[in-house]
């Protein structure tokens, strides 16, 4: 009798913890995936599982919209108890850059700055402006200091100088090519000696830019001479 009594007690503490964990305070519960929701949609979902949102923590992400979760924990499917805590962690949108200052800067340095802050280059627009060389930033969109977000186009004014047209200096001797194209604001570039046999020794008979073409002050004109 004394050991009948001994099994039915000791089946009965065994089968207690099942019972209690299968209602009541003790139910298991499936963690859903909360990953991808809207943090307001997740509090109200586990809401209706039992179990409890907390906002642990924010980052950037570029694959998540501001205030949807980014990560969990525990992960989804795992089983546990009502009321249990899910920590998440909720996206602050695509990270953000500040836009720096180009103006003033050679195209050539910006473009760099550009791509190391993982910015693009949007439009280019060339403006003639008799104060500023060729190739400096004179405007830009959006202003410094702006906070965008990672690839954001960038648009750039940049001063082409002051178009002239460039003179024609076929037919004379190197040194008056030299002064006229000198006398028009450009400056000489290179020279090379090519033999043709349609123009008399020391005479150009080629040039870069050509003949009354348009270029900024101040840039190369190549000239070519007979020798």
């Amino acid at each position: 009798m004394k050991n009948k009594i001994l099994a039915v007690m000791l089946t009965i503490i065994l089968i207690t913890p099942l019972y209690s964990c299968a209602g009541g305070k003790g139910k298991l519960v499936s963690v859903p995936s909360f990953v991808g929701m809207k943090i307001r949609d997740a509090e109200k979902l586990a809401e209706e599982k039992g179990l409890l949102i907390k906002v642990v923590g924010t980052e950037f992400s570029k694959e998540f919209p501001i205030d949807y979760i980014v990560t969990q924990e525990p992960n989804p499917h795992v089983l546990v108890k009502e009321g249990r805590i899910i920590n998440v962690t909720i996206s602050n949108g695509p990270p953000k850059v500040e836009v720096p200052d180009f103006t003033g800067m050679d195209f050539g340095d910006a473009q760099e700055l550009i791509y190391e802050k993982r910015l693009v280059i949007g439009k280019i627009e060339e403006v003639s402006d008799p104060n500023v060389k060729v190739g400096i930033i004179l405007e830009q969109e959006p202003s410094p200091k702006t906070l965008v977000e990672e690839e954001t186009p960038i648009n750039l004014k940049i001063s082409k100088g002051v178009l002239g047209q460039v003179p024609s200096v076929i037919g004379l001797s190197l040194e008056e090519a030299k002064s006229q194209v000198i006398t028009s604001g450009y400056t000489i570039g290179k020279v090379m000696e090519k033999r043709n046999p349609a123009y008399p020794s020391g005479i150009v008979w080629n040039q870069d830019p050509a003949p009354l073409t348009y270029a900024s002050s101040g840039s190369s004109v190549d000239l070519v001479v007979n020798p």
